[in-house]
């Protein structure tokens, strides 16, 4: 399990670029502005964990970012979930089971990024 969660580490800033550019597929598909913010917020997450990683901002820069795009992901589950009776049952389950998808892929990329080395504060005596 060490060596799972060390590999997620090494490779975290991909991971985040990588949900960015879904986040921001699925905008582009579905037109929709509220997905486009944690696009934005997932691939600067990334580029941050990649070119500043042990900054204070950075760690809590992917913390939020991981957070919202949980927040995201629950709510569209929720906006979908009354579409399963009716005439869209088909496009409502497969938005139903993506969106699941992507809220346990953003309970891992928060898992990663709390567990992630925080930043040493400095004395300051």
């Amino acid at each position: 399990m060490a060596s799972v969660l060390g590999m997620l580490r090494t490779y975290a800033p991909y991971l985040f670029i990588a949900v960015g550019v879904a986040w921001g597929a699925i905008g582009a598909f579905t037109g929709s502005f509220l997905v486009a913010w944690p696009a934005v917020a997932c691939v600067a997450g990334g580029v941050m964990l990649r070119q500043i990683p042990g900054h204070r901002l950075t760690w809590a820069w992917v913390v939020s970012t991981a957070s919202m795009g949980l927040i995201v992901s629950v709510y569209q589950v929720y906006a979908w979930e009354p579409f399963l009776g009716g005439a869209f049952s088909t496009i409502a389950a497969a938005s139903l089971a993506g969106f699941t998808v992507f809220a346990l892929v953003h309970v891992l990329l928060f898992y990663v990024g709390a567990s992630a080395a925080r930043p040493v504060r400095s004395e300051t005596s």
